[in-house]
């Protein structure tokens, strides 16, 4: 996996092993980044459910402030450091090793208002807790002119409840944007 666009673009990323990851394909990657295009830069970005922290640096290649990555295997979380020193963004970056719903109460907490925010959970997820849960609590954390970025299974519905959404489907896999009405 790499880096595909910005400052360090070709750049290798380490990735977990394990077949319990899904990381965002290249192809699904560079078609999220060109539809935000130059909205990335500047802004406060949350990962969650993170991963390699695929998405979130990218974002961060790309110009965009800060970072904080929500990962809550713990060995995963290592795999993100490693990538965030490597390329020399940890003082752009904050990584969270647990549950999301813990981080989410957190950083609402901390009254955090991020301008974009990724969400890839594995695919089971939506099977447990299903889209309205997911974007229920989200939107605590999203900023006015917040964007969500959400990756589904392309069968899967997204609780568009106090959003405009628009939803773009690559086979199996759906991306749907979402952004605040008021």
């Amino acid at each position: 996996m790499r880096i595909l666009t910005g400052q360090s673009k070709g750049k290798k990323l380490k990735t977990p092993r394990g077949r319990s990851l899904r990381p965002t394909s290249a192809r699904i990657k560079k078609s999220i980044f060109d539809i935000l295009g130059s909205e990335v830069l500047g802004t406060k970005v949350l990962d969650l459910f993170a991963g390699s922290g695929n998405l979130g640096i990218e974002a961060l290649s790309l110009g965009a402030a800060s970072c904080v990555f929500v990962e809550k295997n713990p060995a995963t979380a290592g795999i993100i450091s490693q990538n965030l020193r490597s390329l020399g963004y940890t003082e752009r970056s904050r990584i969270l090793d647990f549950d999301f719903r813990k981080a989410l109460s957190m950083l609402s907490a901390e009254n955090r208002g991020f301008d974009l925010v990724f969400v890839d959970p594995p695919y089971e997820f939506y099977e447990k807790t299903g889209s309205h849960e997911l974007a229920c609590d989200i939107r605590s954390v999203v900023g006015e002119k917040g964007v969500v970025v959400i990756e589904h299974p392309s069968g899967n519905m997204i609780n568009s409840e106090g959003f405009n959404v628009r939803t773009r489907k690559y086979g199996g896999t759906s991306v749907s944007f979402l952004r605040r009405l008021d």
